[in-house]
């Protein structure tokens, strides 16, 4: 992941697809240096490379997670039971062997050809079936989030991992995010190639729940 910090110590960190970078030296000719403007790395949201999207979200995190924020268990917020069908967009590995024996069943939507999971290409047909959708925050970075959440039939929806914006007002769909907070030493975490683990480990991140009042209003 990578993570910004801002000059009065507001920081935030977003999942970077290492794989899709470019392989190679000097393959960015002008990176943005220490003291630009947080406007300026904000703007990098809207670029078609991985790497500069992720630094533009973590300074949109940096900017906005801040503030307290309940700290509660996804799955009790969520309900989730023995009739339920759920979807995982994304492999949360340390979550699916306890979701497999709350639910009825279990969908992991997942790129990557892993043991246990299935293709994207089939949320059109098995997505509308989910009464509790699990959806990483990656897809607001890889545009997918839009097309994914429209065959959603439910509102029991959370967005989880430290890429997770937290702002209601803009994603209304969505009912709960699961999020992590970050302090400043969470760049240190990170300049040192740690993953979400690590800011939990370390203490330089925690998990936060957001409940957005405003679904069903």
């Amino acid at each position: 992941m990578c993570a910004v910090t801002l000059d009065d110590n507001r920081t935030g960190v977003a999942y970077t697809a290492r794989e899709m970078i470019p392989w190679g030296c000097s393959i960015y000719d002008d990176l943005p240096k220490i003291g630009t403007s947080a406007e300026e790395f904000i703007e990098l949201f809207d670029s078609s490379d991985v790497l500069l999207c992720a630094l533009g979200m973590a300074t949109i995190n940096a900017c906005i997670n801040q503030g307290e924020f309940k700290n509660a268990d996804i799955m009790k917020e969520t309900s989730i039971s023995d009739s339920d069908v759920v979807g995982m967009i994304g492999n949360f590995t340390p979550m699916v062997d306890e979701i497999r024996k709350k639910s009825k069943k279990l969908y992991i939507f997942e790129k990557q050809d892993l043991p246990n999971t299935i293709s994207p290409e089939k949320i059109p047909l098995l997505l509308p079936e989910c009464d509790v959708l699990l959806v990483s925050a990656t897809t607001l970075l890889n545009r997918s989030f839009d097309s994914i959440i429209k065959y959603a039939h439910t509102d029991r929806i959370v967005l989880l991992g430290p890429s997770t914006p937290i702002c209601p007002e803009v994603l209304s769909e969505v009912m709960v995010f699961g999020a992590t907070v970050v302090n400043p030493e969470a760049v240190k975490t990170v300049y040192h190639g740690g993953g979400t683990r690590n800011l939990y480990r370390e203490k330089t991140g925690k998990k936060v729940t957001l409940i957005n009042k405003n679904i069903g209003n």
